[in-house]
Parts: C-alpha cells; structure tokens; sequence
C-alpha cells in the first residue's frame, strides 16, 4: 500500500478492505451535530487533560492547500508533517480544503498539470492520510474539491467518507472540551476571494472572523501565510466585561512556486507554513508556525 500504484493492481473491494487495515483506531470521544445530508457542520472533541499524555498540552495542526495530484505539491514535505504529527500522542489536525488537486477538462486549470485522473487523486492521498486518521479533529473541503462537481460530486466528501472523519464543504465548528477550556471554540473554513495583497487577505480574514464567537478561525485558499488578532469585549457571569483574545491564521500550501500558475501569474513565492495550535490545560493558548 505504500506505492502509488497499488490501487491499480486489486480489485476495488480489496483495495478498500486493505486500505481500511491501515486504518488506526479512534482515540478520541468525538461527537457531531448540525447534520446536512452527509455532512456535519459541527464537531465536538472532549480530551481528558488527566490522561498522562495530555497532561502538558495538547497541539492542533493545520494541514490544508496539499493539491495532492499537481506536478509540483510536495509529497515529501505532507509526509514530513505527517510523521512530525504522529510522533507525539498529543498531536492533532485539522484538514483546510484543497487537499487534492483535481483538476479536469472542464475545471479552470489544466488536467496536464496533475498526475493522475482525480478519482485516483482520492485515493493515494488517502492512502498518505490514513496513518492520521484517528488525528483529524474537523475537515472542510475547498474549491479544487469542488471542481469535479459538475461531473461526479464534491470530492471532499469522498475523502471524508474514506478515512472515515467529520466533514463540511463550507464552515465547520469545531469545539474542544479540555482543562479549563470549556470549550474552546474553532472555526473552520477554506476561504475566498483572489486577493494579492497582504491588506486585502487580512481583511477576508477579518471579515470571516467576525462572524461567529470563535477563539480561533482557519483559512487557507490563497497560498498565504498571515495572523489577524483582536480583543473583543464579552459578559461575564458575574455582570462584568472581560477582554478575550481572537485571532484569524491563514496557513499557506504544499505547492511549489516554480513552474506553476503563481509563478506565471507574477504571484509572490511562498514556503510551506502551517499554523499549530497549542492548548494549555490551564485556559492559556497560543498560536505558531511551523
């Protein structure tokens, strides 16, 4: 299973009976509600900070804009962040859309620019992703799921439904119930717009995080990487104000710049940098890059 080509040498339900025996078992009490169709729109994480391993904190991982399947997506560095994930027991995910490249013949992209056809896409990025399976806290699809929907359906629900997690094509919430954070509350979603400039970027992230009571909101989508923070003024159950910090992080991709439409397009070069979450069991949080 560790070569991209053994989809092609099974049948298709022994590949998925082979690809599920890679699958690790839930570690996690993970419940979800806000159900449409085959999605949930919310997800709740209960972590028991009395657990030896999550006694010191637990560390939250944004992977997203992968475009597994393009000639230039680094497979190497996914496996690199992949494997730094599961070498601690506290280390979690979530998934930020753009996951596979899929483009096609009708899709604004070339299909010359991929490796393989993005049914096939599905498939061997699952078959990277499997080991963290029981890592992936929320996922959200991005427009290069999307773009097989006219012919075949959103592609990121595929990906959900094989590795088996909660999954939303637009916004997702995901609450986690650990120490004193009760919850904290994230906000999950790929991202829009073409904007070029680090203001213009800054303010979509703005404009999302001021939508909900979020403590902190996911995008990526535009091969950036940037924080927006803020303080907003919140009631107390003691008839006070108190100030409480949010922040937006827009994580960038596993695309290389060389050789493909950024550079063309005249776009700024960019490396790989994904944001991390790290929650202390006292209430106290931060965010960082890795």
């Amino acid at each position: 299973m560790d070569s991209h080509k053994s989809e092609n040498m099974l049948s298709t339900a022994e590949y998925l009976d082979k690809l599920q025996e890679r699958a690790p078992k839930d570690v996690l009490d993970i419940q979800t509600s806000m159900q449409f169709g085959a999605e949930n729109k919310y997800v709740t994480v209960n972590i028991d900070a009395k657990k030896k391993e999550f006694r010191n904190g637990i560390e939250i991982l944004h992977l997203t804009d992968v475009q597994f399947g393009h000639l230039a997506c680094n497979v190497a560095k996914f496996i690199e962040y992949r494997d730094w994930i599961l070498s601690e027991s506290n280390r979690f995910v979530f998934f930020g859309g753009d996951m596979v490249d899929a483009a096609t013949a009708i899709s604004v992209a070339s299909p010359y620019e991929n490796t393989v056809e993005p049914q096939s896409q599905v498939f061997q990025f699952c078959e990277l992703a499997m080991p963290l399976r029981h890592r992936i806290l929320g996922s959200v699809g991005g427009n290069h799921e999307r773009r097989s929907s006219k012919a075949f359906g959103e592609l990121g629900r595929l990906i959900a439904t094989v590795l088996k997690i909660p999954y939303s094509s637009g916004k997702q919430f995901v609450d986690i119930n650990y120490g004193e954070h009760k919850p904290f509350k994230n906000s999950l979603w790929h991202g829009g717009t073409g904007s070029k400039t680090k203001g213009a970027k800054a303010q979509m992230i703005h404009r999302y995080m001021v939508q909900g009571d979020s403590q902190v909101y996911w995008v990526g989508h535009l091969h950036d990487v940037l924080m927006v923070g803020d303080v907003r003024e919140s009631r107390d159950e003691k008839g006070g104000i108190h100030l409480e910090k949010y922040c937006g992080v827009m994580s960038s991709s596993f695309l290389e710049h060389y050789g493909t439409y950024a550079e063309v397009a005249g776009l700024p070069a960019g490396d790989t940098q994904m944001w991390r979450l790290v929650l202390e069991p006292n209430g106290k949080w931060m965010m960082t890059l890795r």
